[in-house]
């Protein structure tokens, strides 16, 4: 068990209680002894690898209170907000853990200080000058202004997402903080998940129906998956296998 102790109160930048418990209300509904079955236990719905990997014992729904709020704390010291990535979009969690490092000033500009100007030697003295005649200035041409012919840069074509040949998964996360978007992929992936007997609208957008489906396929397949609901490479690979 380590054997640390953190506080609400040492959380780093504008992080407060409030918070911690905005993200538990939306992961488990506040509850600190929750375990669905899904792979995920207690207020912060740690999987037993990352709570074991925070050197404690059994699973998180049987701690207390104060140690999962301690490992809570500490994962976010570690990793910022990256391990409850659907809970901390739709809160608007910002990682804030470097908000109180100042900043360097810039140096300062040298000071340059001007040469005197050297002094003239005396000259001999010089005859007098021929006389100045006047002559008219011949009339200056002006050549006509032509503005410069400006052309426009050819558009640059947005550069194709990489798909693994393997799993299928092209490195963009499906979740519920783009449901207002209409994504290709999700349609793509709208279409699979029927077919493979998740009666799902297809429309595009990735909304609660969506992820609820996508919870379901994680627990059908025993997929050990952090945050249930969002589509990564795992359940890209389970799919397309």
């Amino acid at each position: 068990m380590v054997g640390e102790s953190l506080s609400f109160a040492g959380t780093a930048g504008a992080v407060t209680p409030d918070t911690w418990a905005q993200l538990r209300a939306c992961e488990s509904s506040g509850n600190y002894a929750a375990n669905t079955g899904n792979g995920f236990y207690g207020a912060y719905q740690f999987d037993a690898r990352t709570w074991h990997g925070l050197g404690y014992a059994g699973a998180a729904s049987g701690a207390s209170p104060a140690e999962q709020d301690q490992a809570a704390q500490r994962l976010y010291q570690s990793r910022g907000w990256e391990p409850w990535p659907s809970c901390s979009a739709k809160l608007g969690l910002v990682d804030d853990r470097t908000a109180d490092r100042g900043t360097q000033r810039p140096p300062l500009a040298p000071v340059v200080v001007p040469s005197p100007s050297p002094t003239p030697s005396p000259t001999a003295p010089t005859a007098p000058a021929a006389p100045v005649i006047a002559v008219a200035a011949p009339t200056p041409v002006v050549a006509p202004v032509v503005a410069p012919v400006v052309t426009a840069p050819a558009p640059v074509a947005a550069a194709p997402a990489v798909v693994n040949s393997v799993t299928g998964w092209h490195g963009q996360y499906l979740t519920v903080a783009d449901v207002s978007h209409v994504r290709a992929d999700v349609k793509a992936w709208q279409l699979t998940m029927v077919a493979a007997g998740y009666p799902i609208t297809v429309d595009g957008q990735y909304g609660p129906q969506s992820a609820a489906a996508t919870t379901k396929f994680e627990t059908a397949h025993g997929l050990a998956v952090e945050s249930p609901g969002i589509v990564g490479p795992q359940v890209w690979a389970a799919l397309t296998k």
